[in-house]
């Protein structure tokens, strides 16, 4: 989808965008807003709005999470990888492995390519949280092209990610932790969960001794928890990372070699080297050139979702389908391809108009030079009555003069075909009766000449005394044979010197 795409979370505290300008070649981060809840009052309702109204976004051309956790995530392995036939089966196959009705819920998938075939990573979704989300941007005027699962749109990162590989992408947003596993091919596995960082947040507020409300998530209050203190806090969170990394390691039967972790909880000090000495494995910051190390994990969620969004296509996730399908227009789009389109249209019509001028100019231009060449033909050929083509006539006619000159031209110091002939006949002994059936001329200076004589003794005297010819750089004997009558018949082909 060309032109500016939004990538927008939404979270308890804040709320976080990105806006992207998708090119033919290359992607452009024009803008990150981040606005803090506390600031908007009672008084704005439509806060929303308002943003994207203060910051000139586009109201169609986002992309947002579900903020619910899905109802389930399975894994669906297909023989073959085209997302049109996947579309067609894979909610049988959702339906033979789920315990509940499929038709009851809305479920997308995003495909994931291998060696033997493709493998499904279908999300399931109560419909209630579609409906929902949407309820609340189209109070605002805004209407998401794409609604995705969070861990899913993380995907879109995986030519930015730095480490060894396999390696898992942990999100520790203000209410989500996020988990997104990528090997050397790309995105493989995905999941999430909510309650370990609702244990998280009463750990933090316990330690500190304020409520969760009172909690602002910024660097001061972080800078207050190290040692002991982070890793009781943060207890719910390591014992989820770690039971996550080894499903995933299970699945690929391969141990993962990085952490890579972003969010806005991510920024407490001594976090990284926490999770170094938990899981004795590379731990690091994720950073993102475009966005810079501090900006990387803040905004990692919504950077993701515009970069996901704005490059979707058959086989990704996007539950603006069925009921909830997207019925916008791409304003961005048209505003990319409206000027072009504007000027190619003025173009091919001058191009038009041009070329159809010229060829009514060329048209009668050429009638009357086929008019002036008919009347040469006629007066050169005045026995022919009727000439339909006179041009193709008039060349005819100087093909076969040209090549009747040839013939019977003696040019000095050339070999003619006529003298050619001549000289075979010199060459050939007096008392030796040779028929000559066939002489043709191929290429210039190739000769093959066919005809009869008495022995296969006279064919070899024949081919011995043209050799001594001074014209003949080559003779040789191609084949011989014997005729009805007893005669020997001969084919023997002759290169001609090159002219000097």
């Amino acid at each position: 989808m060309y032109g500016r795409f939004v990538g927008l979370d939404i979270g308890k505290r804040d709320v976080k965008a990105s806006l992207i300008k998708r090119g033919l070649r290359d992607i452009q981060l024009l803008q990150t807003i981040r606005i803090e809840k506390s600031v908007i009052t009672e008084s704005q309702p439509h806060y929303l709005s308002n943003i994207f109204t203060e910051y000139s976004l586009p109201k169609g051309d986002i992309a947002v999470s579900l903020s619910e956790d899905p109802t389930s995530v399975r894994v669906i392995k297909l023989p073959f990888s085209d997302s049109k036939k996947i579309d067609q089966v894979y909610g049988f196959e959702l339906e033979n492995i789920s315990t509940f009705d499929p038709g009851e819920k809305i479920h997308g998938y995003h495909l994931v390519k291998n060696d033997t075939g493709s493998e499904a990573l279908v999300c399931v979704f109560e419909k209630e949280d579609v409906g929902q989300l949407l309820e609340v941007f189209n109070s605002d005027g805004i209407d998401p092209k794409v609604v995705t699962y969070t861990p899913v749109a993380f995907g879109a990162l995986n030519e930015l990610l730095e480490g060894a590989r396999p390696l898992v992408l942990v999100d520790i947003g203000d209410d989500e932790l996020s988990f997104t596993l990528f090997d050397e091919t790309g995105m493989k596995r995905v999941r999430s969960s909510r309650k370990p960082m609702q244990l998280f947040m009463e750990n933090l507020c316990s330690l500190f001794g304020i409520s969760r409300d009172e909690f602002g998530f910024s660097k001061e209050e972080f800078s207050r928890l190290s040692g002991e203190d982070l890793k009781e806090s943060f207890r719910p969170v390591l014992s989820e990372i770690k039971k996550t990394v080894h499903f995933f390691e299970t699945e690929l039967k391969e141990e993962i070699r990085t952490i890579l972790v972003s969010g806005s909880l991510s920024q407490p000090a001594g976090l990284c080297d926490l999770l170094k000495n938990e899981f004795g494995r590379d731990v690091k910051k994720l950073f993102i050139p475009d966005l810079g190390v501090d900006n990387s994990p803040v905004y990692a969620k919504s950077y993701a979702l515009a970069l996901y969004g704005s490059s979707l296509k058959g086989g990704y996730l996007n539950f603006r389908k069925d009921d909830f399908k997207y019925a916008g227009m791409d304003h961005e789009l048209r505003k990319v391809f409206m000027a072009p389109a504007v000027l190619l249209a003025v173009l091919i019509l001058l191009f038009i108009y041009n070329n159809a001028s010229r060829y009514l100019e060329l048209k009668k231009e050429v009638n009357i030079l086929e008019t002036q060449i008919s009347e040469v033909v006629k007066e050169t050929f005045p026995d022919v009555k009727v000439i339909p083509r006179p041009v193709e006539y008039m060349e005819s006619k100087v093909s076969e003069l040209r090549e009747k000159l040839n013939m019977i031209e003696g040019v000095q110091g050339a070999s003619t075909p006529l003298e050619v002939l001549r000289n075979i006949s010199t060459m050939l002994p007096e008392s030796m009766k040779v028929t000559l059936n066939d002489v043709r001329f191929e290429n210039g200076n190739n000769v093959k000449i066919q005809g009869v004589c008495d022995s296969y003794q006279e064919v070899t005297e024949i081919e011995e005394a043209l050799s001594k010819s001074e014209i003949f750089e080559t003779v040789t004997r191609n084949q011989t044979g014997n005729t009805v009558n007893g005669k020997t018949k001969f084919e023997i082909s002759l290169v001609l010197k090159p002219q000097v």
